[in-house]
Parts: C-alpha cells; structure tokens; sequence
C-alpha cells in the first residue's frame, strides 16, 4: 500500500491533489511499476533455468513467477528447473502450495526440479501442510542442484536413468 500525505503546501489553485485531473491514475501506475518491480529474475545456463527467489513472494508476485516460470520452460525447452529458497525463511499456505504447483507443472511439461536451499522452518511448513513434492529433487545449495541436475542428464543419456 502507498500513502500519501499532503500539507498545505500542496493545495494547487484551492484544490487538493485528488482533486486534479489525471490524480485517479497514480495508484494504476504504482501498480505497474510495482508488479514489474517485483518480478523474479528466471536465468538460464545451458539447458537450466535457475530461479532465486530473494523477496518475499506475495500473492499477486507468486502469481507472476509461477506463470513467468511455467512460460520461460516453454520457450527454453528447459530440461532441468532449480528454484532457489534460501533468502526464504516462512511460507504460507498458499505460497507453499504454489511451490508444490510450480513443481508439478514443471515436471508435466518434462523439466526436473530441483528446489534447493530450504530453510528448517520452510520444510516444517511444507510437511505440515500435507504438500508432497512428489519427483523433486532437493539439495542444500544451488551448487549441489547443479551437480545434481547435472548427474541426472548424465544418466539420462546412457540409460540407466
């Protein structure tokens, strides 16, 4: 939410701000710019797409990533997805939910999941709800994921995987 306090110095010819033409489509244009703001940068290497999450997802912006993520492993043909938690430290019901989700559609659309870096309290959560993450991989950190994802193609191409 955006406040906005005005004194009355900000009277402009005996009216106030909301007053003014145009003054209704300031939180419209706050709403753009926030939601851009608040997009999670998705990066690829080779055929990896690697998602950090380093603020606090809301709805709306878990929202975004999740049709971001979904969207970007079409386009890429991404083989493999690793979804960084460690600068997450509490998730609720629902962004837990969506971790699950995410991770679900992944898989549907052929791409491994690694979800690394998972915070005590988050995996008591994620229990705790009941949510299985039913063909993720899990690894400490983004480095073991890459190992991990890295192995698995590995066993992918000479079959025994």
């Amino acid at each position: 939410m955006v406040s906005i306090a005005f004194s009355e110095r900000h009277i402009v010819g005996n009216r106030l701000p909301w007053q003014l033409p145009g003054f209704r489509d300031i939180p419209t244009r706050v709403q753009e710019v926030s939601l851009e703001s608040l997009r999670i940068p998705i990066l690829k290497i080779g055929d990896v797409l690697i998602a950090s999450i380093q603020v606090a997802l809301h709805d709306t912006s878990a929202m975004q990533f999740k049709d971001d993520l979904l969207q970007k492993i079409y386009d890429t043909k991404a083989r493999g997805l690793i979804v960084d938690l460690t600068a997450v430290d509490v998730v609720d019901s629902f962004i837990g939910r969506l971790i699950s989700d995410i991770a679900s559609m992944a898989g549907l659309m052929g791409t491994k999941v690694v979800i690394t870096g998972l915070q005590p309290a988050v995996a008591i959560t994620l229990v705790e709800l009941g949510l299985e993450l039913t063909g993720v991989m899990t690894a400490l950190n983004l480095e073991k994921g890459l190992a991990m994802l890295r192995r698995q193609a590995e066993e992918d191409a000479d079959g025994t995987g």
